[in-house]
């Protein structure tokens, strides 16, 4: 994968572990950047999309 490796253990019961790539590392950076931006501009977001409704 891309974002995401896996390693599944031929074991009982059934075990997986996965970790994030390198490239993966960075996605993860921009979307809780992202993630901190909409929790940040939510209410200004919120109050134009109510202007603009009415």
């Amino acid at each position: 994968m891309v974002f995401l490796n896996r390693i599944a253990y031929p074991v009982v019961p059934p075990h997986v572990e996965y970790s994030l790539t390198p490239l993966g590392e960075q996605v993860s950076e921009k979307v809780a950047a992202l993630a901190d931006w909409i929790e940040l501009n939510l209410p200004e977001v919120l109050a134009v999309r109510d202007e603009r409704a009415a």
